[in-house]
């Protein structure tokens, strides 16, 4: 499946950008959603009502035009940060593909999350522009920390790497 651009003629929402890509009568059955950046994540209720199931829709704002691209769970999305609110909704997923998304879901939120303040050590050393090389820092929040040394830094999508966070 490719991606559908177009202009969006009511608020980004995500609810509006899952009707804009895939229309009034399956909007209707989105039973709650979650926007996550340009990521969607949506539970849907089957055409008879019997199975609930996961979509991730992405949906980017460029230009004045909005790009959309669906992928039901059953193609196993790469995007898996769907919350536990949406999840719970699920029923039981309809292949391996969709069965591991969920799992892939459902181990992020058990990963720890540090607070502001704690130390977190991540299993490999992330080397810096300036040729350091650290693996224990103190979360600053999103995606802030400083080094041991003092250095502040922005380490983007640190939630993918290794990491344990000290009690």
């Amino acid at each position: 499946m490719g991606w559908t651009a177009g202009a969006l003629s009511q608020p980004f929402t995500a609810l509006a950008a899952i009707e804009f890509d895939l229309g009034p009568d399956f909007a209707a059955r989105v039973i709650d959603t979650v926007r996550y950046g340009t990521v969607i994540y949506a539970a849907v209720r089957s055409r008879k009502d019997q199975e609930i199931w996961g979509l991730v829709l992405l949906a980017e704002r460029r230009d004045g035009l909005l790009y959309t691209k669906p992928v039901s769970e059953d193609m196993g999305p790469a995007e898996d940060r769907c919350p536990a609110r949406i999840l719970d909704l699920l029923t039981e997923p309809s292949n391996d593909h969709a069965r591991q998304w969920r799992e892939r879901c459902r181990a992020r939120l058990a990963q720890p999350r540090p607070r502001k303040g704690q130390t977190v050590t991540f299993a490999n050393p992330l080397t810096f522009t300036n040729d350091e090389a650290h693996s224990t820092f103190t979360y600053h929040g999103g995606s802030r920390f400083r080094t041991i040394t003092g250095c502040e830094c922005h380490i983007r999508c640190w939630q993918e790497l290794q990491f344990t966070v000290a009690q």
